[in-house]
């Protein structure tokens, strides 16, 4: 029994109020047992938990078939031992081979995916668990010759047992047997290395203080290759066999890490602060890259671009690159408290990336860049009936990848931009650098930096928040002229009827003069009342939200295409957007005007950020937004078009971006036969390369092309490929291209099976095949069945799994049936899964329109 002196001793020692033990005493025994990590355990262990280590070993066999025999030492600070202590871990429970607590065997239970202590195994004071388990393989990404950890958001608890939540940051000691000839990378540089018996050990020095959901490693057959980049010694891994590719991009690879290095150093005015930085490049990795503390992971094929890549190209690995690179210090060094902070890690990474890129690309109008990266992608969630604010609820973090989506990674820049504009961007730096500095190795929250802001500025920034990043959509902006035609008055409407106001600042740009005569002037908006007024300047009005800074619909007029070659490049892509947005609430101009306009915008447009947005549009329409009828008229002329402009351009990576375009649309036997040649190899056009990859996306696109030939094109294509990785996943994904409905039907089965939805991209690949605009009438019968298994993904899937499989599964639909398919799904289960219910109407968003649009015009 513990005294009640003994009890104020450790009061004493630990420096707590008495109160406050008692207090977090309470809350641990009155937690609810419940899967996955909720906030109240969260909160509550976070109360008693500090000081915590990991030893982790794991024997990493060769074959991925065995099993992986581990160990874990967890020791930490526990400063009330009155209550049962939970370890998260979502296995079963005949992985766990031996729990040892503080010396002695432990009389755990486990439930609800949690190992619990009991109270009388533990103490006051330090504490140290020990447990043998074989580690669970769903996180650990294993493939033939590699694997990789992905442990974001909660899924460290998937292959062992730990506090699994952002707030209780650890060391980690880290320990892997594997193969003698694999190479590793994890958090921390090697200490130890040594090799027996065709086994290699690597025992990782001690690591930084990170959170679980960044603990890595990376291991397998892999080249490794080290530079020193401004002083610093950086490794990357790759598993690349095209050595010319390799050489093409390694120089790249170094320098644009360091780039960003240099300028997040000198932006942030702390000096990176972690022990290293390395980076592997995956291939079919699930995302574009991962922020692991030294250890980044990227996605092959989003670094190693194949030859002749576009300016579009070259800017999103760059920016990828500075994104991963300023989590280091936006993300890994300070660290959100709860996952529904996940958001601000993305979006400091996503506007500060914004600022590192440029640069390195002083050719490049970075503006522009922003403006087409950020705006669409936010717009396909906004106006949608499933739109979600910023920051989000988050009662546990078994949801916590629910979150993920173009609302953080693209509103947020966004919003982040315009905050900085209100404060100034010298207050809006110096206040990054106190959140930096105040909360360094620690966790933070929004109302934190929100705090920080408003002690540095005059505005009403809670206020401001409250509408940008409690809640969701975007205003619907009218400019009207007044009589006397010195003034327009700038009205915000709010659609969901609460009245809200978007403060922010755009521009208004006129016109004066004609022909080569023709000036551009404009002027400032800044929208901070429900009806603004803005003096205007001599001219017409020509383009709203001029230089691309406002956000929300804003009117456009076709008739301003007719301006294409006097406006600048902010404009075109400002004017691209809204008309674009426009058309899909049916007003302005219909999708067949739009996509004529879009062809003689894309035949002559020179830079290659508006072309490639010019080209999207064009495709989205083409597919989805034009009658059979209207395709067909439409067919000879694009492809014929494209085709020319294709061998008339001289620069290779627009001949690129017009044989893409040009590929994706062509139906016409003349022109099938045409790319069949290129295929082939019977046709070689000059200028244009192509990579393996090309020729497997040629093939695929043929295969649904040409069904009697789709069996003989896909064995071809099979036995060209020389890459292992990347004939691993054609070979997943050759059934779902097969002309045979049987055997697309029998796929489809298969990914009703966890396992054989393991790898991720490839099931999404398998998808666009079965769901290709040519096929929907075949296919549309494994909507319901494909809604059905989305909470089960969602359970198992990695965290923006939901939503591609949403958007693989509903994208190229426009029925009414589908409609029916989805709107019964949902109208049938009331008490379904707000989260996913909002996944489902942001993706079935296309397949709405398209279906009102498509029916309207017929």
């Amino acid at each position: 029994m513990i005294t009640r002196l003994s009890v104020l001793i450790s009061v004493l020692i630990l420096g707590l109020p008495l109160m406050a033990l008692f207090s977090s005493a309470v809350h641990a025994q009155n937690v609810a047992l419940e899967a996955g990590v909720s906030q109240d355990l969260a909160i509550a262990r976070r109360a008693i938990l500090s000081d915590i280590n990991y030893g982790l070993r794991f024997d990493i066999p060769a074959e991925e078939s065995e099993a992986i025999a581990a160990s874990a030492t967890i020791s930490f600070n526990l400063r009330n031992a009155s209550a049962p202590l939970q370890l998260d871990f979502r296995e079963s429970a005949d992985k766990l081979h031996r729990v040892n607590s503080n010396g002695s065997e432990s009389d755990y239970r486990f439930e609800q995916e949690h190992l619990i202590i009991p109270a009388s195994e533990l103490q006051s004071g330090r504490n140290r668990i020990e447990i043998d388990f074989t580690a669970g393989d769903s996180s650990l990404n294993r493939n033939p010759e590699f694997l990789y950890t992905l442990f974001v958001p909660d899924r460290a608890r998937t292959a062992f047992p730990l506090f699994d939540q952002p707030d209780l940051k650890a060391t980690w000691e880290l320990t892997l047997e594997i193969p003698a000839h694999w190479q590793a990378i994890a958090n921390a540089p090697e200490a130890e290395v040594s090799e027996q018996g065709g086994r290699k050990t690597i025992q990782f020095a001690r690591s930084d203080l990170i959170s679980s959901y960044l603990f890595s490693f990376v291991a397998g057959e892999f080249e490794k290759v080290t530079r020193e980049i401004n002083g610093r010694e950086i490794s990357l891994l790759h598993r690349e066999s095209d050595e010319e590719k390799v050489a093409r991009n390694l120089d790249a690879a170094f320098e644009l890490h360091g780039a960003a290095l240099t300028f997040l150093e000198e932006y942030t005015g702390i000096a990176y602060p972690f022990q290293k930085f390395d980076f592997a490049l995956i291939p079919g990795f699930q995302y574009g890259g991962m922020e692991h503390v030294g250890a980044i992971q990227y996605r092959a094929d989003s670094i190693f671009l194949d030859e002749s890549p576009s300016q579009n190209q070259l800017l999103s690995r760059a920016s990828l690159i500075a994104h991963e690179t300023a989590h280091m210090w936006f993300g890994d060094l300070v660290t959100m408290q709860w996952f529904n902070d996940v958001w601000m890690k993305e979006v400091f990474a996503n506007f500060i990336a914004a600022k590192a890129v440029n640069p390195s690309f002083p050719e490049i109008n970075h503006e522009l860049g922003f403006l087409l990266r950020h705006y669409p992608s936010a717009y396909a969630v906004d106006r949608t009936e499933g739109a979600n604010p910023i920051r989000q609820n988050l009662p546990n973090l078994n949801e916590a990848g629910t979150l993920y989506g173009n609302i953080i990674y693209n509103k947020a820049p966004v919003m982040m931009r315009q905050l900085e504009a209100l404060v100034g961007e010298a207050t809006f730096r110096e206040g990054l650098r106190d959140y930096l500095s105040q909360y360094a190795n620690g966790n933070a929250s929004w109302p934190d930096l929100i705090e920080i802001l408003d002690g540095k500025s005059e505005e009403n920034l809670q206020q401001w928040s409250q509408v940008w990043v409690n809640t969701p959509g975007r205003p619907h902006v009218q400019v009207h002229a007044f009589p006397s035609g010195t003034t327009l008055s700038v009205v915000q409407q709010d659609l969901s009827g609460a009245s809200r106001v978007w403060p922010q600042r755009f521009s208004i740009s006129f016109k004066e003069g004609e022909g080569a005569n023709q000036q551009s002037n404009s002027s400032n908006v800044y929208s901070l009342q429900t009806a603004a007024i803005a003096q205007t300047a001599e001219g017409e009005l020509s383009i709203i939200n001029a230089d691309g800074f406002g956000y929300g619909l804003f009117p456009a007029r076709p008739d301003s295409l007719q301006q294409w070659q006097q406006l600048n490049e902010v404009e075109r892509g400002s004017l691209l957007i809204a008309l674009y947005e426009n058309m899909l609430e049916g007003e302005v101009i219909s999708p067949q005007q739009y996509a004529s306009e879009l062809l003689n915008i894309a035949i002559g447009e020179d830079n290659q950020l508006l072309l490639n947005r010019a080209l999207g549009y064009l495709s989205n329409i083409y597919w989805s937004l034009l009658s059979e009828s209207q395709r067909q008229a439409l067919t000879p002329t694009m492809e014929n078009q494209l085709w020319l402009a294709m061998q008339a351009a001289e620069d290779s990576s627009k001949k690129k971006l017009y044989f893409d375009a040009w590929a994706n649309i062509a139906l016409s036997e003349e022109v099938l036969n045409r790319l069949q040649a290129v295929w082939n190899g019977d046709a070689i056009i000059e200028g244009l390369n192509l990579s393996e990859t090309d020729y497997i996306d040629l093939a695929s696109n043929l295969a649904i092309k040409r069904p009697s030939q789709a069996e003989a094109i896909s064995n071809q294509q099979l036995e060209r490929i020389e890459n292992p990785d990347r004939k691993r996943r054609f070979e997943f994904v050759m059934p779902a291209l097969s002309s045979d409905q049987a055997e697309r039907d029998s796929f489809f089965e298969s990914l009703k099976v966890e396992a054989n939805r393991a790898r991720e991209p490839w099931v999404l690949d398998g998808l666009n095949a079965l769901h290709h605009p040519l096929r929907t009438a075949q296919s549309e019968k494994y909507l319901q069945a494909s809604l059905e298994l989305l909470q089960e993904i969602q359970q198992t899937g990695d965290i923006f799994f939901p939503a591609r499989w949403l958007a693989a599964s509903l994208g190229n639909y426009r029925s009414e049936a589908a409609v029916h398919t989805v709107r019964s799904f949902l109208r049938e289960r009331p008490e379904y899964n707000a989260q996913l219910r909002m996944k489902i109407l942001q993706a079935a968003d296309p397949l709405f329109r398209a279906a009102r649009i498509v029916n309207a015009g017929q």
